[in-house]
């Protein structure tokens, strides 16, 4: 079969993708929430995926549910009622958090007691500016969240929470970093790309993995992956990326999901 024949979407920077994922015995496909599967919202609750993208992802999972994961920064239990009980690997927190589709258990790695310390650190810096509203408190970080909050005063948030939270980072063994819509400060020595690199382990070998991602915090999982598949970053980039695709928004990924389904049936699984 000529996968171009059944091509629908482009990868930007990477013509022959789906010559390579047709090419491939076994793939794996790594999928960001927010900003990949779901458009941003002001409410997070309130960022459900695109319309259309609960049924193809339902489709895949079918195919074979070990075969695909939700990786997210949310709490797996937010992604979970977000994916209406879709049984589907899911990594949390960054990493922090592990549920798997045949098992109602979410195993979670704890913070070192330095690290909590550090948290609370952070905890009670930003509510002393004010910011107790637009916080997000996670297994193993914090997120200062300014979507929705008029542009010059979410700068003004942002760059005085950064600045105060790096500082932390540095004492506790933590780490900040900006994401789409806000700051955060999160536990350093596990990320999304350790967490991906853990789930490859138990794939078949030589599987090809694919990971799909729009923020700063999936560049952790397109570097794991970049000597052995493809990472591909969604939207517009203000910093280099480890991604070698590109695709334009969300619903471009829908597109792309759609060609998934189409070529893995067609191609072989």
């Amino acid at each position: 079969m000529d996968c171009n024949r059944e091509r629908k979407i482009e990868i930007g920077n990477v013509p022959d993708f789906w010559e390579r994922v047709c090419a491939s015995g076994t793939r794996f496909l790594g999928l960001d929430y927010d900003g990949t599967l779901a458009p941003f919202h002001v409410d997070p609750m309130q960022a459900r995926p695109l319309s259309g993208v609960l049924e193809l992802l339902r489709a895949i999972v079918a195919k074979d549910k070990m075969s695909v994961a939700v990786v997210s920064g949310r709490p797996v239990a937010e992604v979970l009622e977000l994916l209406e009980n879709l049984p589907v690997t899911i990594i949390g927190s960054h990493g922090f958090e592990l549920r798997r589709p045949d098992d109602d258990t979410c195993i979670v790695r704890s913070p070192s007691a330095e690290q909590k310390e550090g948290l609370q650190k952070a905890k009670t810096k930003a509510l002393q500016r004010g910011y107790g509203r637009k916080l997000e408190f996670k297994i193993a970080s914090i997120a200062m969240h300014t979507r929705g909050v008029d542009a010059r005063l979410a700068s003004t948030m942002e760059e005085s929470m950064f600045t105060e939270w790096s500082r932390l980072a540095l004492l506790y063994d933590l780490e900040c970093r900006r994401f789409n819509g806000g700051v955060e400060i999160r536990c350093a020595g596990w990320h999304k790309g350790d967490a991906v690199s853990e789930l490859l382990f138990h794939q078949p070998p030589g599987v090809f993995p694919v990971y799909v991602g729009d923020d700063e915090t999936d560049e952790d999982a397109f570097r794991i992956i970049q000597e052995r598949g493809i990472g591909i970053k969604v939207g517009t980039s203000s910093y280099p990326t480890a991604a070698k695709g590109f695709l334009k928004d969300c619903q471009a990924v829908k597109q792309f999901l759609e060609a998934w389904i189409s070529l893995t049936c067609t191609c072989g699984s």
